[in-house]
């Protein structure tokens, strides 16, 4: 999985337009405190694995991608950018090969606490299915 999970930043650090879309960077399960918004994270949500005749496997693994910004629809519009970049990208992959991806629906907003100059802090969410042939 960790194949899987490289190649994702590495897609988010060459993709010039996400990486300007979002300045406050790609982080892992959780961006550092005092992140500059907007920012994306991602999570893993499940991973299986699933195992045939002579060792060979295949995983799928369900990501969720969470951006956060300030304003409902600025950041709305930022996940909307990102799903445009994701849909059916399959990724280059160190070892293995990502052979599916599936969006798991629409996504979909939350509401936080203000940020410091009060303006309220939207995170958007959506989850890919990333299948992955195993060597």
């Amino acid at each position: 999985m960790l194949y899987l999970l490289n190649a994702i930043y590495a897609f988010f650090t060459s993709a010039g337009t996400l990486a300007t879309a979002f300045p406050g960077g790609f982080h892992r399960d959780q961006a550092p405190s005092g992140t500059a918004m907007p920012y994306l994270v991602s999570k893993v949500v499940s991973s299986v694995t699933e195992y045939s005749y002579g060792d060979a496997s295949r995983s799928v693994v369900q990501i969720s991608f969470s951006a956060y910004g300030t304003g409902h629809d600025s950041t709305g519009t930022l996940a909307e950018l990102l799903i445009r970049q994701l849909d059916e990208t399959l990724l280059t992959l160190s070892s293995g090969t990502n052979d599916t991806v599936l969006r798991k629906g629409e996504p979909a907003p939350t509401l936080h606490s203000q940020d410091a100059q009060g303006n309220d802090v939207w995170e958007w969410t959506v989850v890919y299915e990333y299948g992955v042939v195993n060597p």
